[in-house]
């Protein structure tokens, strides 16, 4: 692919690279490539230091932090458009990622290694002031789940998380298990099931295996503003 259907494909997904004026970016586009990356694919573990950089094109990545008992939580989500500010961060400190990424479906992504990122956010400041933008952009989002985690109860983020899948898919049903479901929110997959069970109790939803359905949309919006 040449640098003009880079640029075409980069430009589509994050807009922001059209105010870029330095005839230097496109030098430094010319070392990207595309990359296909398989589903399920684990892009980074916690402790490794990240070796590239990559513009997300196509697919989700889920970034997650594990901890000494074996529990995972989802600390967010990257989408086409968006960045990984935590590999960002391992890039620019050249220090160890404090999580782990994994490709929820086939990705597209542009990449760059460790010395052809150097070199852009050195050379480059419409790249490094972009980046330093978008961190503080996310940081908001950071703070935001930290705040959850710490003072909103377990039963409040299981339902603002069905909330959310169900406005997402559109539909009065989720495929989800109860495991999934745990690991987004940090907690055990017991907890989880105990309290759907009291949703579905309430008659808020009713459970299948590997699928939650919604029975009352006001119920369950009431459970989020509890």
């Amino acid at each position: 692919m040449n640098t003009v259907e880079l640029y075409s494909n980069l430009s589509h997904q994050y807009p922001d690279v059209l105010n870029f004026q330095e005839p230097l970016w496109f030098d430094i586009l010319k070392y990207s490539h595309t990359q296909n990356i398989p589903e399920h694919t684990c892009l980074f573990r916690e402790t490794e230091q990240r070796s590239n950089f990559m513009w997300l094109l196509e697919g989700t990545v889920r970034v997650l932090k594990h901890s000494p008992s074996g529990r995972e939580i989802t600390l967010y989500r990257v989408n086409p458009g968006e960045l990984c500010v935590l590999s960002i961060q391992s890039l620019m400190g050249d220090h160890k990622v404090p999580a782990s990424a994994v490709a929820e479906t086939d990705l597209v992504g542009l990449v760059m290694n460790k010395l052809e990122f150097d070199h852009a956010f050195d050379e480059s400041k419409d790249f490094s002031r972009y980046l330093l933008r978008y961190i503080s952009q996310r940081l908001g989002d950071v703070m935001q789940l930290i705040s959850e985690v710490t003072f909103q109860r377990l039963e409040l983020r299981l339902a603002c998380l069905l909330w959310k899948l169900f406005t997402n898919e559109a539909s009065n049903s989720v495929v989800i298990t109860h495991e999934k479901l745990a690991h987004e929110l940090g907690t055990t997959r017991e907890m989880v099931s105990r309290l759907l069970k009291e949703f579905e109790v309430k008659q808020c939803i009713k459970l299948a295996r590997g699928k939650i359905h919604l029975i009352s949309k006001d119920m369950l919006e009431w459970f989020t503003h509890i």
